[in-house]
């Protein structure tokens, strides 16, 4: 596939450029707060065990949640993480998540393309030979909820994405 019009290199540089940037960051939430929202319970998946930091360095705070599932074994196994990140409302970051949302790139290899989803923009890519493929959701100008899957169809990113309660992680403050 052509190489990813942000990389996720070059996005998480902005991330943290922005939070260098921000003149009045929020404070992000505690960890322990996100842990909830990361799926539970997903028939056919075994959850391993949910991870979450909330970290301050140079100047900024950064907090993070995932969690992997699978199902299968060998070949034939299916793998599914959900991370979530809050990037305590960076305007600099919001500014570059939104308007990424606005391409879109398809080959015979897969896709790659931004859209709304749900009002919040989001970014979806997949590689059909491999199944592969992840979905990025820039929710309430400061969290960030990635899904990404492992030999799978790509409607499985949006079946995941219907998992997270968005309303109510938009509603969610420190």
């Amino acid at each position: 596939m052509k190489p990813f019009i942000l990389p996720s290199a070059l996005a998480a540089m902005l991330f943290l450029a922005g939070f260098a940037a921000a003149q009045s960051a929020v404070e992000p939430v505690n960890f322990s707060k996100l842990l909830p929202f990361l799926p539970d319970k997903v028939e056919g998946f075994v959850p391993g065990k949910p991870q979450g930091s909330t970290t301050s360095a140079m100047g900024f705070k950064l907090t993070e949640v995932s969690r992997s599932y699978h199902k299968g074994k060998g070949d034939s196994e299916e793998t599914v993480s959900v991370k979530i990140t809050d990037g305590a409302g960076n305007q600099f970051f919001a500014a570059a998540q939104a308007a990424i949302a606005q391409f879109s790139n398809e080959s015979t290899e897969g896709y790659e393309k931004g859209f709304t989803l749900d009002g919040y923009p989001a970014i979806e890519k997949y590689t059909t030979e491999s199944k592969d493929g992840s979905l990025r959701v820039f929710v309430a100008g400061r969290y960030l909820v990635e899904i990404e899957v492992n030999s799978l169809e790509s409607k499985a990113l949006q079946e995941w994405w219907k998992k997270i309660d968005a309303k109510k992680l938009s509603d969610l403050k420190a």
